[in-house]
């Protein structure tokens, strides 16, 4: 699991009011890094740091600002924590990877997590960290992988550039990201091999983004073709869910609630996501679930990275990733 929706977070941060909070001033100053980023039309999603690297003084603060879904998190050497932990004999969200961990300083020690913020405005959230110990540091978003990291460099003198130096040259490597993804989104279309036609679902990782979208226009296809879907996104999971009607759910329905006595409530997947229909036909009438799909080599053993279905009938149907209905990431078929 790499991206939930906004209904999920605003839970986390309801239950957890200390996590956005003032950035801290110490003597130094304050700087400022992108965490993400997101093209126009909501198609291109950056996963990336901007800058990657950046060099500061002991003393000083780095503001993540988060223009997409991620967390900061400094482990320490602490071990990576898995996206979903067991209890009880069902799985659950990691806190240790939506919550927040860790004080407001870090000298290179123990686990320092942001915590998972509101991604678009409004409004903007931030996550201020000061530095009181010279090193270099590795961070890494654990939503989207070790793929996703940046590296802190703190020095006892004062560094060369300044904070609205590297800022401006963050939005410059911002744009080239996103203009990267917008052009391979330009031309994303099904790829007909015989009477199958093959929609791959791609990211790059050292392109550093994620395409929220199937194809970039309506696929048009004969009755009887049959569609694969195919993961081919190492940062991402998702899902190809058709239903009656062609309505994604509302956003936040792909998770369950579970109240505790004490403290914020576990979250579960809905079972509808998690759950692969055997569908292997469709005619517009109830239905069809590929599952969660991730790419191979980047998720549980035998975990499903395709889906197919032939498709019976005339019309025009729309489908849906149910995990970023918040991103509003759906696809539609035209059947002739």
């Amino acid at each position: 699991m790499r991206k939930l929706s906004l209904f999920v977070v605003v839970a986390f941060i309801i239950a957890t009011p200390a996590f956005y909070v003032a950035p801290v001033r110490a003597a130094g100053r304050t700087w400022t890094v992108v965490a993400g980023g997101v093209s126009r039309d909501g198609a291109v999603f950056a996963n990336a740091y901007f800058p990657r690297t950046i060099e500061i003084a002991v003393g000083d603060t780095i503001r993540w600002r988060f223009e997409e879904f991620h967390n900061v998190t400094f482990l320490s050497g602490t071990p990576y924590p898995p996206i979903e932990v067991e209890q009880g004999g069902k799985s659950y969200f990691n806190p240790l990877v939506f919550y927040p961990v860790g004080g407001r300083t870090y000298d290179g020690t123990g686990l320092h997590n942001s915590g998972t913020p509101i991604t678009v405005p409004p409004p903007k959230l931030a996550y201020s960290l000061t530095f009181t110990k010279a090193g270099t540091f590795q961070y890494v978003c654990t939503i989207h992988g070790p793929a996703m990291g940046g590296t802190v460099t703190v020095k006892p003198g004062m560094p060369r550039s300044s904070p609205s130096a590297v800022l401006a040259q963050a939005r410059r490597d911002q744009a080239r990201v996103l203009s990267a993804g917008e052009r391979v989104w330009s031309t994303k279309a099904g790829l007909p091999q015989g009477n199958t036609v093959l929609v791959p679902m791609v990211g790059d990782i050292k392109g550093r983004y994620s395409l929220y979208g199937y194809t970039r226009r309506p696929l048009t296809i004969k009755r009887g073709t049959t569609v694969t879907w195919v993961m081919r996104d190492p940062f991402e999971i998702h899902t190809v869910s058709f239903q009656q009607g062609g309505r994604a759910p509302k956003p936040g329905s792909e998770v369950v609630f579970e109240k505790q006595n004490q403290g914020p409530p576990k979250v579960t997947w809905n079972p509808q996501v998690v759950q692969r229909t055997e569908s292997k036909t469709y005619d517009g009438m109830g239905y069809a679930n590929s599952g969660i799909l991730f790419t191979k080599g980047f998720g549980p053993p035998n975990a499903p990275d395709s889906f197919s279905l032939t498709f019976t009938k005339p019309g025009r149907y729309t489908y849906f990733c149910w995990i970023h209905t918040f991103e509003k990431m759906q696809g539609v078929i035209v059947v002739r």
